[in-house]
Protein backbone atom coordinates (compact mmCIF):
# COMPACT_ATOMS: atom_id res chain seq x y z
CA UNK A 1 0.00 0.00 0.00
CA UNK A 2 2.84 2.45 0.78
CA UNK A 3 4.46 1.69 -2.58
CA UNK A 4 1.26 2.80 -4.35
CA UNK A 5 1.26 6.11 -2.48
CA UNK A 6 4.94 6.70 -3.18
CA UNK A 7 4.48 6.01 -6.90
CA UNK A 8 1.34 8.20 -7.04
CA UNK A 9 3.12 11.04 -5.22
CA UNK A 10 6.13 10.74 -7.57
CA UNK A 11 3.91 10.86 -10.68
CA UNK A 12 1.99 13.89 -9.35
CA UNK A 13 5.26 15.59 -8.43
CA UNK A 14 6.66 15.10 -11.93
CA UNK A 15 3.43 16.32 -13.51
CA UNK A 16 3.45 19.44 -11.32
CA UNK A 17 7.10 20.10 -12.14
CA UNK A 18 6.34 19.81 -15.85
CA UNK A 19 3.49 22.32 -15.57
CA UNK A 20 5.57 24.71 -13.49
CA UNK A 21 8.23 25.03 -16.20
CA UNK A 22 5.76 25.95 -18.94
CA UNK A 23 5.73 29.71 -19.66
CA UNK A 24 2.10 30.43 -20.43
CA UNK A 25 0.66 30.13 -23.89
CA UNK A 26 3.32 32.04 -25.84
CA UNK A 27 4.91 30.44 -28.86
CA UNK A 28 8.72 30.71 -29.01
CA UNK A 29 9.71 33.82 -30.99
CA UNK A 30 6.57 35.71 -29.92
CA UNK A 31 5.63 37.96 -26.97
CA UNK A 32 2.10 39.17 -26.34
CA UNK A 33 1.28 37.62 -29.70
CA UNK A 34 3.83 39.80 -31.52
CA UNK A 35 6.80 38.42 -33.46
CA UNK A 36 10.09 39.13 -31.67
CA UNK A 37 12.55 36.69 -33.26
CA UNK A 38 15.64 36.40 -31.04
CA UNK A 39 14.97 39.64 -29.11
CA UNK A 40 14.74 39.18 -25.34
CA UNK A 41 11.33 40.40 -24.19
CA UNK A 42 10.31 39.87 -20.58
CA UNK A 43 7.73 42.64 -20.19
CA UNK A 44 5.39 44.89 -22.12
CA UNK A 45 7.93 47.72 -21.81
CA UNK A 46 10.56 45.56 -23.55
CA UNK A 47 8.11 44.79 -26.35
CA UNK A 48 7.21 48.48 -26.81
CA UNK A 49 10.93 49.37 -27.00
CA UNK A 50 11.44 46.67 -29.63
CA UNK A 51 8.45 47.59 -31.81
CA UNK A 52 7.99 51.39 -31.54
CA UNK A 53 10.28 53.95 -33.16
CA UNK A 54 9.92 57.63 -32.22
CA UNK A 55 10.83 60.12 -34.91
CA UNK A 56 11.27 63.87 -34.65
CA UNK A 57 10.76 65.75 -31.41
CA UNK A 58 9.90 63.87 -28.26
CA UNK A 59 6.23 63.90 -27.46
CA UNK A 60 4.36 63.30 -24.24
CA UNK A 61 2.32 60.76 -26.22
CA UNK A 62 3.85 57.37 -25.51
CA UNK A 63 3.00 53.85 -26.59
CA UNK A 64 2.11 51.85 -23.47
CA UNK A 65 1.00 48.52 -24.96
CA UNK A 66 1.36 46.56 -28.17
CA UNK A 67 -0.54 43.33 -28.75
CA UNK A 68 -0.76 41.17 -31.82
CA UNK A 69 -2.95 38.41 -33.14
CA UNK A 70 -3.72 36.73 -36.44
CA UNK A 71 -6.70 37.36 -38.69
CA UNK A 72 -6.49 34.41 -41.04
CA UNK A 73 -2.89 34.60 -42.25
CA UNK A 74 -2.56 38.36 -41.69
CA UNK A 75 -0.89 39.99 -38.68
CA UNK A 76 -3.24 42.23 -36.64
CA UNK A 77 -1.80 44.89 -34.30
CA UNK A 78 -3.36 46.88 -31.46
CA UNK A 79 -1.25 49.67 -29.96
CA UNK A 80 -2.32 51.84 -27.03
CA UNK A 81 -1.14 55.47 -27.08
CA UNK A 82 -1.22 57.50 -23.89
CA UNK A 83 -1.11 61.28 -23.47
CA UNK A 84 -0.41 62.11 -19.83
CA UNK A 85 -0.10 65.87 -20.37
CA UNK A 86 -2.77 68.47 -19.66
CA UNK A 87 -3.09 69.55 -23.29
CA UNK A 88 -4.21 67.96 -26.54
CA UNK A 89 -1.27 66.59 -28.53
CA UNK A 90 -1.04 66.09 -32.27
CA UNK A 91 0.95 63.11 -33.44
CA UNK A 92 1.16 61.01 -36.57
CA UNK A 93 1.95 57.34 -37.00
CA UNK A 94 2.53 54.69 -39.62
CA UNK A 95 3.45 51.04 -39.70
CA UNK A 96 6.49 49.63 -41.46
CA UNK A 97 5.91 46.04 -42.59
CA UNK A 98 8.85 43.62 -42.58
CA UNK A 99 9.10 40.20 -44.22
CA UNK A 100 10.82 37.05 -42.90
CA UNK A 101 14.18 38.11 -44.36
CA UNK A 102 14.08 41.52 -42.64
CA UNK A 103 13.27 43.46 -45.80
CA UNK A 104 10.23 45.66 -46.34
CA UNK A 105 7.20 43.57 -47.16
CA UNK A 106 5.07 46.48 -48.40
CA UNK A 107 5.57 49.99 -49.73
CA UNK A 108 5.92 52.82 -47.24
CA UNK A 109 2.63 53.98 -45.72
CA UNK A 110 1.58 57.62 -45.48
CA UNK A 111 1.67 59.28 -42.06
CA UNK A 112 -1.72 59.18 -40.34
CA UNK A 113 -2.47 62.21 -38.11
CA UNK A 114 -4.09 61.86 -34.69
CA UNK A 115 -5.21 64.14 -31.91
CA UNK A 116 -4.71 62.56 -28.51
CA UNK A 117 -6.70 64.42 -25.89
CA UNK A 118 -5.30 65.41 -22.51
CA UNK A 119 -4.95 62.61 -19.96
CA UNK A 120 -6.33 60.00 -22.31
CA UNK A 121 -5.57 56.76 -24.13
CA UNK A 122 -6.17 56.03 -27.78
CA UNK A 123 -6.15 52.61 -29.40
CA UNK A 124 -4.55 52.36 -32.84
CA UNK A 125 -5.17 49.13 -34.70
CA UNK A 126 -4.37 47.78 -38.12
CA UNK A 127 -4.08 44.61 -40.16
CA UNK A 128 -1.05 43.83 -42.30
CA UNK A 129 -1.63 44.60 -45.97
CA UNK A 130 -0.07 41.30 -47.09
CA UNK A 131 0.57 37.85 -45.70
CA UNK A 132 4.27 38.39 -46.50
CA UNK A 133 4.45 40.79 -43.53
CA UNK A 134 5.94 38.72 -40.73
CA UNK A 135 6.96 41.64 -38.48
CA UNK A 136 6.41 45.38 -38.09
CA UNK A 137 7.55 48.63 -36.53
CA UNK A 138 5.21 51.37 -35.36
CA UNK A 139 6.67 54.78 -36.22
CA UNK A 140 5.39 57.65 -34.09
CA UNK A 141 6.22 61.34 -34.42
CA UNK A 142 5.12 64.60 -32.86
CA UNK A 143 3.32 67.12 -35.06
CA UNK A 144 4.10 70.05 -32.79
Amino acid sequence: MNAKWIITAAVLGLAAAGCATKKGFEVPGFAFGCPIGETKVSSMDDLVKAKVVSEGRRSTVQTTEVRCSRTGDLLKIDANLNNDSKTVKRVSYKFRWIDREGMRAWEEEAWKPLMVYDNSNLLVNTVAPTNKAADFRLLLRSME
